[in-house]
């Protein structure tokens, strides 16, 4: 099988990108007999290259611009596509890219999630009308078949868009990032930000100050500040910047009030990163919305209790091996916040639960139903 995809960045390796790398690597490592074409912009080049040496890659200097890739794509992809002669092209992300007029070439289309569907400002407007007037439209039309990273996700590709044939829940692997013990992780995060092993809360994640939850969390910190918090338990922040992300950092400062107390880290490296799951007492995910959620896997694979919303695809992803909380019920997040943080009986819990909960993802597992879907789609040229 000939296959063909698209991978863009700009500026940040989000969840859905570092998806992209695991799944086309984890796939490349199954099934070394398929052949590759990636289209890509300067940024995803340089990352490709780094990741997957040999991987037949094409740069496209109109891919270097999110709308020029929309031109791109509608009016001058076809005879690029054409040329490389694939069997089946996927769209890694529809609410991001759709298929252009590729004529006998079929498309298989990967949606992550409908945030926008469900959260009111999930998005500011203009990346609001490009995803849901321009990519989603066409990869809808355009797509003869589509997989999702969730049921909760299918079942809204049923509602929301009317898709109710050929979708494949495929379910992605554990962590997209390395999982392995820091030496020194406690003395690291001493020095650089002034954090004490098991002495805080971790919240992961970009900063969409709406769909992530983040005015909800900031808000129970302040409830809780002479009770829960009072001994001195801090609250981390990590992760790039996101829709909102000026409107939080100002919460933030507001809620801290100066004490050092409520810290964000902004984009770290991934020894930090690593520290910081590794010494947490806990990992908070207060989501109003996700369409898979990474971060719960990954902290349990760090072998850490997870505390987060039943919002989205999180009970899907979590089972048994997370506590979870009532979506935008404040009182219930701040009851579970002070369970977590006081209960160590509850924490070793969760902590076996969330290990053998993790166990049930795998990249390879992934790689298989992916590569099913884009053979069943290659049927349909």
């Amino acid at each position: 099988m000939r296959a063909a995809t698209l991978y863009t960045l700009y500026g940040r390796r989000a969840g859905a990108e570092m998806c992209f790398e695991k799944a086309l690597e984890a796939m490349r490592l199954l099934r070394p007999g398929v052949s590759w074409t990636v289209f890509c912009n300067r940024e995803a080049r340089q990352v490709l290259a780094r990741l997957f040496p040999g991987l037949a890659t094409e740069y496209v200097p109109w891919l270097d611009s999110q709308f020029k890739k929309a031109f791109w794509l509608e009016f001058l992809s076809a005879p690029a596509v054409r040329r490389a002669r694939p069997d089946v092209f996927w769209i890694p992300s529809g609410t991001n890219s759709f298929p252009g007029r590729w004529g006998r070439v079929p498309t298989l289309t990967t949606f992550h999630d409908l945030g926008e569907y469900r959260i009111q400002g999930k998005y500011d407007w203009i990346r609001t009308v490009f995803r849901k007037r321009i990519c989603i439209p066409r990869a809808v039309r355009r797509s003869v078949a589509f997989t999702a990273v969730s049921r909760f996700t299918a079942d809204d590709m049923a509602r929301f868009l009317g898709i109710r044939e050929n979708v494949a829940v495929v379910h992605n692997g554990p962590s997209p990032h390395r999982i392995a013990p820091v030496a020194g992780a406690a003395d690291l995060l001493r020095s650089r930000h002034g954090l004490v092993a098991r002495r805080y809360l971790f919240a992961p994640g970009r900063t969409d100050y709406v769909g992530k939850g983040l005015d909800l969390i900031l808000e129970a910190y302040v409830r809780l500040r002479e009770d829960v918090f009072a001994d001195g338990l801090k609250l981390a922040f990590v992760g790039p910047p996101g829709d909102g992300h000026e409107t939080f950092l100002a919460h933030l400062a507001r809620a801290d009030a100066g004490r050092g107390e409520l810290l964000y880290l902004g984009r770290v490296d991934d020894d930090v990163l690593a520290a910081l799951y590794q010494e947490c007492l806990a990992t908070v995910l207060p989501s109003r919305f996700e369409g898979f959620g990474f971060p719960v896997l990954e902290a349990m694979d760090w072998g850490v209790p997870v505390l987060c919303s039943d919002a989205g695809s999180l009970p899907e992803v979590a089972g048994s091996g997370a506590l979870l909380f009532r979506s935008e019920d404040m009182d219930d997040l701040c009851e579970k916040l002070r369970r977590i943080a006081e209960d160590a009986a509850l924490r070793e819990e969760l902590v076996r639960a969330g290990r053998d909960r993790s166990r049930r993802f795998s990249w390879e597992q992934c790689a298989a139903g992916m590569l099913a879907a884009l053979e069943t789609a290659a049927q349909r040229r």
